[in-house]
């Protein structure tokens, strides 16, 4: 555990519990920028940027995703998606967070599912969407093909109905 150096209080030296030393180990992979291709989203193909960055002394990761899909015959102009976001440990939950934003208006936080993520894949689950479909939900997988390839994968559930595939991306990591 990292000792932090706070106040001494009655003599003793303060151990911090809210250390972040290793808790982003899993994720270390995705550190760095990305470029792709992506499908899906109504069979649009899409081109892909993406940046996952520690910020704050490695406190937080922050990332930004955008999509720029292909024009299509109800979309002439083509669509442009762009998510940001923070990954955070969740000291009390002992689990990883992401809060995310995108330009459609949502906001996801997903938990990891650790029950079912491995070593080579993540899986995060909403806890909570606004601005979306009351009892819906996603979720968001990320594995780790090679040292520089990554595969995203983003399902929809929509009350009463089984999860589809909205999406999926493929990057290679840029040097």
């Amino acid at each position: 555990m990292k000792k932090l150096f706070l106040p001494i209080i009655l003599g003793l030296t303060i151990t911090s519990a809210f250390a972040q030393q290793g808790k982003f180990d899993r994720l270390a992979f995705l550190i760095g920028d990305w470029q792709g291709t992506g499908s899906g989203f109504g069979n649009n193909q899409s081109v892909i940027t993406a940046s996952y960055q520690p910020i704050m002394d490695g406190t937080y990761i922050e990332f930004i995703n955008e999509s720029n899909f292909a024009p299509t015959e109800e979309k002439p102009e083509g669509e442009h998606h762009i998510d940001k976001g923070m990954i955070s440990y969740d000291n009390a939950r002992k689990a990883l967070v992401i809060r995310q934003y995108n330009n459609e208006g949502y906001f996801n936080q997903y938990l990891l599912n650790d029950s079912i993520s491995t070593a080579d894949s993540l899986v995060f689950e909403t806890e909570f969407i606004e601005n979306f479909v009351p009892g819906g939900s996603a979720t968001w997988t990320i594995k780790q093909i090679s040292k520089s390839e990554i595969e995203t994968n983003f399902y929809v559930s929509f009350p009463g109905r089984k999860a589809a595939c909205f999406g999926t991306n493929k990057l290679v990591k840029r040097d």
